[in-house]
């Protein structure tokens, strides 16, 4: 019995042990799968961060895949690269990402875009962005020297001045300029112009006549006249153009000397990576003009905008070599336009005769520069008009033909507060320059008013200067007497500008030269159809000169030629950043 039961207790002690041993092998498998487990799932993590930084990538890539296009728009055949989908950066991969892009105006860009890996129709790790590009600096307006924005343009975008800038209108952008004065409004900043790293564009006739169809302009003035994209691409005219109105232009318009705008209507398309105009001369908008240009406007001189202008648009970009000035038409039909300095206000209602302008006696002054060519040489002079002064007992020049000296000595007319030679006060002041020598002559005491007044200084040789205040013959208190020969020593005709520098304060209507002495009976009132007439300004321009320049990179972004022939891209945008970036 004993015995039995000693073994029976052996058998159980050695199934106890061997359940340990299968609890010890089974503890440590657990542990071993957990183990596996862990590092499945580590792995499966690190795969998985790994595609996430890819896509990342991709997403990124799309980003500055679209912001190259924009930049560089010549690289695509539609206006604009509005995205793509299933795009690689490596041929082969299993990676692609998707871009959509949507223009917010001109100069701004929503750009989406997704990386992801195509696993058969499915897109596994995704990564979206959402950017805003702007494209900065954009210049709108470049002119190469000194300028002023008239008081009714409007310029979307940045502006570059190889000089100062005075700015009497609307800027909406940065303004890269060597000073900047003027009452007018800008949003932006004002830079030096060495902060632009953007190049004039290099657009000559024999680039652009050598590497495109051209259509050769015969006429000098066009009128309700089309030139429509087909085979031709460029339009050539050899010497001045005059658009006398309803005149379209699909393509490039090249003009070998200056352009005249005189009619309404017009408009200048360019076709894709081609600029809309060049001119080698200057552009020259008169008082009905109007002028739509798409495109890139490349002026190698100056554009003279009438003050009465119906007005200049540009959808592109205006790149101007000179500057750009606003003028009073000279209805002589001599072409002695005037050019508007530092902003005289035109008052349509306001003159004598129908319009006038109106001067600050600070620094307005409208110019004639060539007035040298047809008054030096004359025997005889006769030049009048009408005036409106601020004020009394005052020095106000009212005209000068050189730039101011200290003396009365060339052809001028001004009020004077206290007269040099007869001792009267208030009086009015003529002078003129011969070959001879000069002469003055002052008027008599208290002449000067607030109200309108016409004068007239006429002269001619070896029978003296006179001075002629609302059609009578002014009592003068001095004359140094008849001075023969002719004029002289005129080097241009300013008005609004004295002989000591100083400025009128007030208004100027109707400027009339004549090259021979009037009748007093034609002298006043004015008389029109009189033979001799040199210039007339009427000054009775309508509000208008508008000037209205929206940068569109997509526009004005177009093929140049180096020096050594090789096709270059160009563009208006100098630069480009993201706004923001969102992750969806």
């Amino acid at each position: 019995m004993n015995r039995k039961t000693k073994t029976i207790y052996c058998v159980h002690r050695r199934g106890a042990a061997l359940l340990v041993v299968l609890l010890i092998v089974m503890m440590a498998t657990v542990l071993s799968l957990g183990f596996l487990s862990r590092s499945d799932t580590e792995l499966a993590c690190g795969q998985n961060m790994i595609l996430h930084t890819q896509m990342d990538y991709l997403a990124e890539s799309g980003l500055e895949h679209a912001k190259g296009l924009i930049l560089s728009p010549q690289d695509v055949s539609t206006d604009f690269w509005a995205g793509n989908q299933n795009l690689q950066l490596a041929a082969g991969s299993d990676n692609y990402y998707d871009v959509a892009v949507v223009q917010l105006d001109t100069c701004n860009y929503q750009i989406t875009s997704e990386g992801y890996r195509l696993k058969g129709v499915e897109k596994v790790g995704r990564s979206s962005l959402v950017a805003e590009l702007r494209l900065d600096p954009c210049i709108a307006l470049w002119t190469g020297a000194g300028t002023v924005i008239p008081a009714d343009a409007v310029v979307n975008g940045d502006v570059y001045c190889g000089g100062s800038l005075k700015n009497s209108g609307m800027i909406a952008g940065d303004v890269f300029a060597a000073g900047l004065s003027g009452g007018g409004s800008k949003t932006g900043q004002l830079k030096a112009p060495e902060d632009l790293s953007l190049s004039w564009p290099r657009v000559t006739v024999g680039d652009f006549t050598s590497n495109y169809s051209v259509q050769t302009i015969v006429s000098g003035v066009l009128a309700n006249t089309t030139f429509s994209s087909g085979s031709d691409e460029v339009y050539y005219h050899n010497g001045d153009l005059e658009l006398a109105g309803s005149v379209l232009v699909e393509g490039m318009l090249i003009v070998a000397g200056n352009l005249t705008v005189s009619g309404n209507g017009n408009t200048i398309t360019a076709e894709k990576n081609l600029p809309a105009l060049l001119v080698t001369g200057d552009m020259i908008i008169e008082n009905a003009g109007q002028l739509q240009i798409t495109g890139l406007a490349v002026v190698d001189k100056s554009v003279k905008l009438s003050a009465g202008a119906a007005g200049l648009s540009i959808t592109g970009g205006l790149f101007v070599g000179n500057d750009i000035t606003e003028t009073t038409a000279d209805s002589s039909g001599n072409g002695n336009i005037g050019i508007l300095y530092n902003g005289p206000i035109c008052q349509p209602a306001g003159g004598h005769e129908g319009g006038a302008f109106a001067f600050d006696g600070i620094d307005d002054k409208i110019e004639e520069s060539a007035a040298d060519s047809y008054l030096n040489g004359l025997s005889a002079v006769t030049l009048s008009l009408w005036v409106k002064s601020n004020a009394t007992d005052q020095d106000h020049g009212i005209f000068f033909v050189q730039e101011p000296t200290a003396n009365d000595e060339n052809l001028g007319l001004r009020y004077d507060s206290h007269g040099a030679f007869g001792g009267g006060s208030s009086i009015i002041k003529a002078s003129i320059r011969t070959t001879a020598g000069y002469t003055q002559i002052e008027s008599t005491s208290n002449v000067q008013t607030t109200a309108w007044q016409h004068l007239a200084l006429v002269w001619q040789s070896g029978l003296g200067l006179k001075l002629y205040i609302n059609g009578n013959l002014n009592e003068l208190t001095y004359d140094r007497g008849a001075l023969s020969g002719s004029v002289s020593a005129v080097q241009k005709f300013m008005l609004g500008r004295g002989t000591k520098g100083n400025y009128w304060d007030g208004m100027l209507d109707d400027v009339r030269i004549y090259d021979r002495v009037l009748d007093v009976n034609d002298i006043y009132p004015p008389q029109e159809g009189l033979a001799g007439l040199l210039m007339h300004w009427k000054l009775d321009e309508q509000v208008g000169g508008e000037i209205n320049v929206t940068a569109a990179p997509l526009n004005s972004a177009i093929f140049v030629w180096s020096d050594t022939g090789v096709r270059e891209k160009w563009g208006q945008a100098a630069g480009a950043f993201f706004r923001s970036v969102e992750r969806n």
